[in-house]
């Protein structure tokens, strides 16, 4: 009788069963059991090994969202903070404007026609990127005293302009706010995946536990039954002597 199946490496392949011991087919068979713990041993290893590494793509992904929320808190901070300025420039002009579109008033009307305020509020006006006209329509200092004067639509026109700018800037922070929260669900989402495999992983731990105890037992009991039938080889020999 010839012993089939898959022996690897084991002394039983390919050999007839009536040629061997009893010890030499009990050797074997634990042999190819512990050969077989060892694989699955093996498998449990890069199981447990690919959780960890899916783990650690989880939580870099998550350091990197919340990264990129803070950046657009930042942003959003930043915005408002220029939505500010812009809106009370806007309404210091509406509050100034004069009704007449080719009448002039001075910029600082509604602050009791100050004159440095009326200077301050025109370099206002240009560093937030208004549209500053010439010739005629140019704003200057018409009636010859202490204040800068703009006609009615050229401050209406700044109205307008500002009103825009504003408008641009809170779409784009109405953009920001809605990616943050895909992010802050993207992240929520994943926490729920990392609690999963956390949960996965504990089983896969106590999983490979045991196999490596198994193994370890299955290793020993084969070392043990080798000594065993060495020393009673050895015995044999010292009473045939």
């Amino acid at each position: 009788m010839e012993i089939t199946g898959n022996f690897g490496a084991s002394p039983l392949a390919g050999m007839e069963v009536s040629n061997l011991d009893i010890e030499t087919l009990l050797l074997s068979v634990q042999y190819q059991r512990s050969e077989l713990l060892h694989n699955q041993l093996k498998q449990q290893m890069d199981t447990v090994k690919h959780q960890n590494d899916l783990m650690a793509q989880k939580n870099q992904q998550i350091t990197t969202n919340q990264e990129n929320i803070g950046k657009l808190a930042e942003t959003n901070a930043k915005l408002g903070a220029e939505i500010s300025e812009l809106t009370e420039l806007r309404n210091r002009l509406e509050a100034s404007k004069c009704p007449d579109p080719n009448g002039w008033y001075g910029l600082a009307y509604a602050e009791n026609d100050d004159g440095p305020a009326s200077y301050e509020l025109l370099e206002k006006v240009k560093k937030a990127g208004c549209t500053i006209p010439t010739g005629a329509d140019a704003p200057q200092n018409v009636d010859g005293n202490h204040t800068m004067d703009a006609k009615g639509k050229v401050v209406a026109k700044w109205v307008e302009e500002l009103d825009k700018k504003i408008e641009a800037k809170q779409k784009q922070i109405d953009a920001n706010n809605s990616q943050k929260g895909k992010l802050e669900n993207e992240n929520d989402a994943i926490n729920r995946d990392i609690d999963s495999l956390s949960s996965s992983q504990q089983l896969d731990m106590l999983r490979l536990q045991s196999l490596s105890n198994k193994y370890n037992e299955a290793f020993d009991l084969m070392s043990n039954f080798m000594k065993k039938m060495q020393d009673n080889r050895s015995n044999i020999v010292a009473n045939m002597r």
